[in-house]
């Protein structure tokens, strides 16, 4: 169970920074280490497999026991502690003997001797560290050398170098899956080698971690075609190395497949008589751009939520559906996409306009740019007025490239539309979502044919067949993907206190054309947790979601389970995710199998929002208020100070607001419990659903020490409304006054247009979000087709001096003398001597 803390003060964020070793092999037992930030009295190692068991043995040092039946692959470990949930590490499971590093290995005579398959747990140190390891092959071996450190979450940025007992180095590799080094080596002679690993500024520290393999088996690379149609079966072309020896398994959990191994052959790309006369004259022994192939039929696998997905995806890939296919004895699965339309592979001709691929919409396809200046070609044919919309993946499946889309008419010399890298970033740094695949749409002129071509402007010399993309093809076809966050700028798991709440970012990567407003819901939460929807406006790809634990919450971990729903494009499974690093200048985070949760401690106080008071009319009574772009929105905030003392002023502001809306701030002063917080919806704001939220600020005492102070943020449920179309809009003429004097008249001239078709009576106050304080004024009524006039106001001798929050001409649309449409305008208004 989880102990309550006995302080006020604001919970330590527990931040899991390191994990040793940072993976394992299946069926084998380990003990493993786990250091950070934030663990106080760590009781409980978990994992996203839930069958991965673990016992604690004593401080921060667990038992784990890996079943033999888990699929190699990543997966995340968390802590729980005093203080709640972790954030995650990644742990590996691995298939290949495990060895830990051993010290001394810094120099050549003190390298560590290793055997052939193995998966090595290291770390560098301290700045300037380097370890060596040193092993035996035979000639004709093909021994694959991959470091992994980036994928695992770590610091190290590792380079590898390979040496042979001469200490002549032979090859050397600083990024081979994104960061993360590889070398393929075939050896030359029997004899001793060396594989050296260091970072690249020769940094170090405990979360310079890493796992090496120097492995002679089965290594998948890429697939092609690189997506494959939901439910259907297809044929796939695996690449790779060492892949004559694949055993299909017995029991498929990720993925099933069928006819194992139906062809296998030497890749060697680019001309081939070329490459013959090539492969005589090369000397040295290493290949980088030889592949193994096998084709294999695929059947997209049922989505299995339950289990977790056992690849790293980086926040960039939010917005792609797929599935892990694994083979037996290979070191890792590797990921295939999947696409609702059907997929075409490129034939081997379209090089150029006069042979482009006459390719159908909707339609995706898989190809390859294998030459470094290649381009290739498509043709289609499009009527005029369709919204067609065009989006490639390079960067997002992890292919070396950066494509450029070029649209072009039926003879190639007009360029009509150019599609470049996606530099829309929703969620900032925290979860970063720009990458360098080009998407848009691009609306057709004229009856006809058109060509469409696809190049890599990254290009290079040599030719790489890992050079893969995909291309896709739609019409307006709306569609969406959501992903959460916590709302931390650091790596952290959703705690929430009893009596308390917790938030976390919503993002919304709207995709073709979606503009609907999004509803997220939670389902299945457990006693005494609530979670109330939240919208994403039209348009909107932001909003917080709130998580609240009532007062008497029992100790509780597990996982949030969230549901994203529009009436564009049906439903979505929400996808969890965190922030990595901090220190990278434009962000580290990744997707996360789980969202999870913890309650732990108390709030030392809480604020309730309601954007939905009846507000009091001289006229009309007790109105409902109904929204419409360009009002007012006026949310009360009630504070609960528990332990915050009646002397502290407790400061609002909106936090997940939607882009159109102007944020806002206010206080609430010492001794008060209620405030408000108003907000201007523009008139050119889409109707539909929002959602937004406030935050407190406030300083708090401690429990054990009153004299002791902190600085706590809470924040509100969530403040749900719909904007309605409006009747007319108000708005303050650009010459009237801003100040107003003790006991002076003022005039303040103003307008009300109608809209949507409103004909009826229209009157005008001058109005607070409380009360108007130390201003009087007589109300204005439009009638007929008046929509101008002017508002008499006066100060009395004794009104409160400065600016006057949130006043506003408030106006109410009449229908049958009844109040149903109103519409508002903030006046700036300073109240002088």
């Amino acid at each position: 169970l989880l102990v309550v803390t006995s302080a006020w003060a604001e919970l330590p964020n527990p931040v899991l920074k390191s994990v040793f070793p940072p993976g394992g092999q299946s069926g084998s037992t380990i003990e493993l280490t786990v250091s950070g930030t934030g663990l106080d009295e760590v009781s409980r190692l978990i994992c996203s497999r839930s069958d991965i068991a673990s016992e604690k043995i004593e401080k921060n040092r667990f038992r784990v026991n890996i079943p033999q039946n888990i699929p190699a692959g990543s997966y995340d470990l968390r802590v729980l502690c005093r203080n709640g949930l972790s954030s995650p590490r990644t742990f590996f499971v691995g298939n290949r003997s495990d060895v830990l590093e051993s010290e001394p290995n810094e120099t050549f005579q003190s390298a560590q001797t290793t055997s052939l398959d193995v998966s090595i747990n290291g770390r560098i140190q301290k700045k300037g560290d380097i370890d060596l390891f040193q092993f035996f092959a035979n000639q004709g071996q093909s021994v694959i050398i991959e470091c992994r450190a980036e994928r695992l979450d770590s610091s190290l940025r590792a380079i590898l170098e390979l040496y042979d007992s001469s200490g002549r180095r032979l090859a050397v590799n600083r990024g081979f899956f994104g960061i993360d080094p590889l070398i393929n080596f075939k050896v030359p002679a029997d004899g001793n080698y060396f594989v050296k690993v260091f970072d690249l500024i020769y940094s170090g520290s405990s979360d310079h971690f890493y796992r090496l393999d120097i492995d002679t088996g089965p290594r998948m690379l890429f697939t092609v075609p690189a997506a494959i149609q939901r439910s259907t079966t297809s044929l796939v072309s695996i690449y790779g190395w060492n892949l004559g020896n694949l055993k299909q398994e017995s029991n498929q959990e990720i993925a099933s497949s069928n006819s194992p191994e139906i062809e296998r052959r030497l890749l060697e790309l680019g001309d081939i008589e070329q490459k013959q006369q090539q492969q005589e004259k090369r000397k040295d022994s290493l290949s980088d751009n030889e592949f193994e192939r096998i084709d294999v039929t695929i059947t997209h696998p049922a989505e299995n939520y339950a289990l977790p997905f056992p690849i790293r995806r980086r926040s960039i890939q939010a917005d792609m559906d797929g599935f892990a296919f694994h083979f037996a004895n290979c070191h890792a699965p590797i990921s295939i996409g999947l696409t609702d339309v059907p997929v075409i592979r490129e034939n081997e001709t379209h090089q150029t306009p006069g042979t482009a691929q006459e390719i159908p919409c909707p339609s995706e396809i898989s190809g390859q740019l294998i030459a470094g200046d290649e381009r290739d070609w498509y043709a289609i044919q499009a009527r005029r007025g369709e919204v067609l919309w065009i989006e490639a993946f390079g960067q997002r499946i992890n292919s070396p490239v950066d494509l450029d889309v070029i649209v072009m008419d039926a003879l190639a010399k007009k360029t009509l539309k150019q599609f470049s890298d996606e530099v829309k970033n929703s969620a900032g740094k925290k979860f970063p979502s720009s990458h360098l695949d080009p998407a848009g749409k691009w609306i057709v002129p004229e009856d006809g044919r058109y060509l469409i071509m696809i190049q890599n402007i990254r290009g290079g010399l040599d030719d790489d067949p890992r050079r893969v993309y995909r291309f896709s093809l739609r019409r307006q076809d709306p569609d969406f993907h959501l992903a959460v966050v916590s709302h931390q700028a650091e790596p952290a798991s959703l705690n929430v206190r009893r009596g308390g709440r917790a938030v976390l970012d919503v993002t919304a990567l709207r995709k073709r054309g979606m503009t609907d407003s999004i509803r997220v819901r939670a389902d299945n939460l457990p006693q005494g947790i609530r979670c109330p929807d939240v919208w994403l406006g039209p348009g909107e790809d932001r909003a917080l979601l709130t998580v609240t634990a009532d007062e008497n919450a029992l100790s509780y971990w597990g996982n949030l389970s969230l549901t994203g729903f529009s009436m564009q494009s049906g439903t979505k499974k929400v996808r969890g995710g965190t922030v990595v690093r901090t220190d990278l200048p434009n962000g580290s985070s990744r997707l996360t199998t789980e969202i999870p949760l913890a309650v732990t401690g108390e709030a030392p106080f809480r604020i309730t929002a309601d954007g939905h008071e009846k507000r009091k009319h001289d006229l009309f009574g007790e109105m409902n208020i109904r929204h419409a772009p360009g009002s007012v929105l006026d949310v009360a905030v009630f504070l609960d100070r528990r332990n915050l003392s009646d002397r502290e002023p407790v400061r609002l502001k909106g936090v997940g607001m939607p882009d159109m809306i102007q944020n806002q701030t206010a206080t609430i002063p010492a001794g008060k419990n209620k405030g408000y917080l108003s907000f201007y919806l523009p008139p050119y704001l889409p109707v539909g659903q929002y959602t937004i939220t406030v935050q407190a600020q406030a300083e708090v005492a401690q429990k054990s020490d009153t004299k002791q102070k902190q600085s706590l943020v809470v924040f509100s449920n969530p403040v749900t409304f719909e904007v309605k179309p409006a009747a007319f809009v108000v708005a303050v003429d650009s010459d009237a006054p801003r100040k107003i004097r003790r006991g002076e008249t003022i005039q303040v001239k103003y307008s009300a247009k109608r809209v949507n078709g409103f004909i009826n009576k229209i009157h005008t106050e001058l109005e607070a979000a409380d009360k108007l304080d130390g201003l009087r004024v007589r109300g204005v009524t439009f009638v007929g087709q008046s929509d101008q006039g002017t508002l008499q106001i006066i100060a009395n001798d004794d009104a409160p001096l400065g600016k006057q929050p949130f006043i506003r001409l408030s106006a109410v649309g009449v229908v049958e003398d009844q109040p149903v449409y109103h519409g508002s305008c903030f006046l700036d208004l300073e109240i002088t001597e």
